[in-house]
């Protein structure tokens, strides 16, 4: 059984590459009634998992952390204004030091509105490399080869 639980455990990890050891262990504890700790599944990750014997979520960690400098978040959120009024707002902010580069606001975003607001957030020669964003629809690959076109971002990291 000791051998099966653990190709289960790393068939577990692989088919899904953003569960940690807690979540593995709970899942084989409501799925399947096998009550294991996570520093269990941890010990079977590490022997052989990944290529390199580690964690993937480890490796994006540890690439933020290593790239926090050169990297740019943005996102959409709304806001009520007043009774009937919604405006949608566009921050973009440096990871490395959690600091608001630029944020924008408008009732209709569009694509062009969206591009004018990275040309203003990303003047000239920054020293940005990557921008991660999520899986809205306003974020397509038309734009993100428009925001790569301005000179700055030589990649983008897509977050969904």
């Amino acid at each position: 059984m000791r051998k099966d639980l653990q190709q289960l455990i790393r068939k577990m990890a692989a088919e899904n590459i953003t569960w940690g050891e807690d979540r593995i262990a709970n899942e084989l504890k409501l799925k399947l009634g096998i009550r294991i700790a996570p520093s269990t599944v941890r010990k079977y990750l590490n022997q052989g998992n990944s290529p390199e014997g580690r964690d993937p979520t480890q490796r994006w960690l540890t690439f933020i952390r290593n790239h926090a400098k050169v990297i740019v978040a943005c996102d959409f959120f709304t806001v009520v204004h007043g009774a009937i009024r919604i405006l949608c707002v566009f921050v973009v902010m440096e990871l490395g030091r959690r600091q608001i580069l630029h944020y924008g606001v408008t009732e209709h975003p569009t694509a062009e509105w969206t591009l004018q607001q990275f040309r203003e957030a990303l003047p000239g020669n920054h020293p940005y490399r990557f921008v991660v964003h999520d899986s809205d629809s306003i974020f397509s690959r038309r734009l993100d080869e428009a925001v790569a076109a301005l000179g700055g971002p030589r990649g983008f990291l897509s977050a969904h």
